[in-house]
This record gives structure tokens, C-alpha cells and sequence, in this order.
């Protein structure tokens, strides 16, 4: 049975999630709602185990969560509705949510919870284990945005159909022991800058290695990946940034000796 990390305090969380999103820049001339009041209606959603930002919407407008609780809780003067959440929400660049991971990660180091992931000592230093995978999140025939991922799917007539969407690639620290994991901040899988070519999840996997070496210098980790990475440039540049790595290769896939 997975033991419990020691829990945080909600209270430091959230004024931390707060402040961090107060610093997000407008980009609205005119508004009634401040941006930090979308992103924190967006985080209590997920911290309140609403299904969808619609439910949450209808859960408030029913009683069933209470705006008091949610100005006490999260600091939401006014909750935007579904449709206007989900439209400013898609307005903020991806990039500002990194300062908020890495002083979340910082609270997480000083109240000694990482200390509880540590997998293994290697030469005397602790490591950790960091899973990361790829995934999709937005999927469409019909919407579709600068950015979106394009893909030929065709039928058994051979009949050519356009399937758009956004990935993601995540990263947490996890512990066979724990049911708690530390999210790192994702990396998007998509066309960036206006680029006609699909990003891929071996480019985004690059970028993010580049971002978590740089943010986290001195951290030892064991990063634990499937078989897409099993590949000798990947595997290059995972002992250039000193790491150590376990791959799932299956078992038809030839063998690998390095």
C-alpha cells in the first residue's frame, strides 16, 4: 500500500499560485474581470474536482459551491462564465506559467517534501526519478488554430481526412511508494512561431531537458521513458546533460547496447 508525502499547506500554495498569477500580463485594454480572477476560476476547478469548467459554472449557480468559499479559498472576487473562461484562458502564452512551477518547486525543497522522493543514492548522491510521456488534450476535424498539430488520417477507401490538435508533453517526480507526484511545468507539442511543420515529441522532449537542466542544475535525476526514446541521439543527450535514464523497450524492438 503507497505511504503519504508529507502535504503542504494549502493556505502557502495558493498564495503563492496567486501571486504568481497576478504578475501574468494583460492583454485586454478594457476589462471588469482581472486575469488572475480566470486563472485562479481555472486552478479551483481542478482543486475542487469539478468534471469540466461547464459543471463548475452550473455548481456554483446551484449552491453547491459556495463564492465565499471561493474567495477565501482561491481570493476569485467574480467567476468568469464557461465560454468567456475558456476564451481568455487560450490568450495566455505558455511561457509565463514556468515562473509558477519553479516556486512551487522551491516551497516543495523547503518544507523537505522532496526529500521523501528520493529513489536511490548513487556515489553518495540522492536521485529521483522523473516520468514523462506525451499526450493529447484538444482533438478536432473542424477547429483549428495556428498552432495546431495537423494529421492525414484515411479511411479504407482511401479517402483523406485532417485531424487538428494540440499535445503536451509532461514531467513529474514520482516514487514507487507514493500515490503524490511533483508536476515539472509541460511542454507543448505544437507548430510554433507560424512554422508549417508539425512539432514532434522528441523535439518538445529536447526542450524540455534544456529548460529542467537549467532551472534545476544540481538535481540528480533517473528519467524514466518509453520506447519512442530509445534512440541513440536521445540517449546522447541524456549522458551530455548527466543523467541517468531507464527506457521500456518492447519486445519485438531491437536491442540496444551501449
Amino acid at each position: 500500500m503507497g505511504r503519504q508525502a508529507n502535504k503542504l499547506k494549502v493556505e502557502e500554495c495558493n498564495e503563492i499560485i496567486l501571486s504568481e498569477f497576478s504578475k501574468f500580463k494583460e492583454k485586454r485594454p478594457i476589462f471588469e474581470i482581472p486575469l488572475k480572477n480566470f486563472l485562479m476560476s481555472s486552478f479551483a476547478v481542478f482543486a475542487l474536482k469539478s468534471p469540466s469548467l461547464l459543471q463548475f459554472e452550473n455548481q456554483l449557480k446551484e449552491h453547491k459551491i459556495r463564492m465565499h468559499n471561493l474567495n477565501s479559498l482561491f481570493k476569485i472576487d467574480r467567476v468568469p462564465s464557461d465560454t468567456h473562461l475558456r476564451d481568455i484562458l487560450e490568450t495566455v502564452e505558455y511561457n509565463q506559467y514556468r515562473p509558477l512551477f519553479q516556486r512551487l518547486f522551491s516551497y516543495i525543497q523547503r518544507s523537505k517534501t522532496l526529500e521523501q522522493f528520493e529513489f536511490m543514492k548513487i556515489n553518495g548522491q540522492s536521485h529521483y526519478l522523473l516520468a514523462t510521456d506525451g499526450s493529447g488534450y484538444f482533438r478536432s476535424e473542424k477547429l483549428v488554430c495556428d498552432c495546431c498539430m495537423i494529421e492525414e488520417h484515411f479511411d479504407e477507401n482511401n479517402k483523406m481526412t485532417l485531424k487538428f490538435g494540440h499535445n503536451i508533453l509532461a514531467g513529474s517526480i514520482v516514487h514507487p511508494d507514493l500515490k503524490q507526484v511533483i508536476p515539472m511545468c509541460p511542454e507543448p507539442i505544437m507548430r510554433l512561431d507560424g512554422s508549417s511543420k508539425n512539432d514532434s515529441e522528441q523535439t518538445a522532449f529536447r526542450r524540455f531537458l534544456a529548460d529542467f537542466k537549467r532551472e534545476h542544475p544540481k538535481l540528480k535525476i533517473i528519467f524514466l521513458l518509453d520506447a519512442l526514446y530509445a534512440n541513440g541521439p536521445i540517449i546522447k543527450l541524456l549522458r551530455e546533460y548527466g543523467y541517468e535514464f531507464l527506457i521500456a523497450v518492447k519486445e519485438t524492438k531491437s536491442l540496444l547496447f551501449l
